[in-house]
């Protein structure tokens, strides 16, 4: 679980909403740290969970066969996405644009999410790059390493401001069933490792701190492909590797052209 040293932590779930209400309050320690003081701070379970739901939802509809989004080949060099995520404490969505043939293919994309609790929400902005590897054409499956970069503004709890950067590298595979000219079928799986660095900073007594975390994603899903595999619906579970951490939902809407 991703968590700051010497920051507050969260207080217990509220037994109503069954989430955690932060209110920032701190008080003056030594010279560069921070105290908790009497109130909470934002739940860092809640914003890790909602960067392994960008990471995912970033990737979940960009790429071939292999996370059983649209295909680019030939015909089509270019997609269009949308879509959400749900999970305890925080739901999101966001929008993004693909380009690629069926080697080479990226992604850029943004989006916001929410925090039960919270008036902020937060901003990313999310970029992926990734390749199909070449296979003999009789296996009916693709395989595809995977790269991504985010970072992520927010939310901000006056006087505290938060900042994430996001890197991860892993794979995906996809096995092809029917036939990609009708509607077809795509059980995809993944796995991807990551490392979040997470920035506070404090405007009323001027510290700053950042702290990094090493955490894993193991994700599940499925391509509903249709028009000629030129326009898919992703859903798909992802399970963080993270203490304390909930599996996201994601659902992805794209359209190659």
């Amino acid at each position: 679980m991703l968590a700051f040293r010497r920051l507050c932590t969260t207080r217990p779930r509220d037994s109503n909403a069954g989430v955690a209400v932060p209110a920032p309050a701190y008080e003056e320690a030594g010279e560069g740290e921070l105290r908790c003081g009497h109130a909470d701070r934002p739940d860092m379970k809640q914003i890790l969970g909602a960067l392994a739901i960008l990471v995912l939802t970033a990737a979940a509809a960009d790429a071939q066969t292999c996370m059983g989004g649209t295909e680019l080949g030939r015909s089509s060099h270019h997609r269009l996405l949308a879509g959400g995520t749900m999970a305890d404490g925080t739901d999101g969505a966001g929008a993004g644009y693909g380009f690629g043939s069926n080697t080479f293919f990226g992604n850029v994309g943004m989006g916001f999410n929410r925090f039960d609790g919270l008036t902020t929400k937060q901003f990313a902005v999310n970029t992926l790059f990734g390749t199909q590897l070449p296979l003999p054409s009789h296996l009916p499956i693709a395989v595809c390493p995977l790269g991504q970069f985010d970072v992520a503004f927010g939310p901000n709890v006056d006087p505290v401001s938060f900042r994430t950067h996001t890197f991860s590298g892993g794979g995906r595979i996809g096995w092809m069933t029917g036939n990609p000219d009708n509607f077809n079928v795509v059980p995809t799986a993944g796995f991807s490792f990551v490392r979040t660095g997470m920035y506070a900073s404090y405007s009323l007594l001027l510290v700053n701190q950042t702290v990094w975390d090493d955490y894993s994603i193991f994700h599940v899903g499925a391509g509903l492909r249709f028009n000629h595999s030129r326009m898919a619906v992703t859903p798909g579970l992802s399970f963080p590797m993270v203490d304390g951490a909930d599996p996201t939902f994601n659902v992805t809407f794209s359209s190659s052209f």
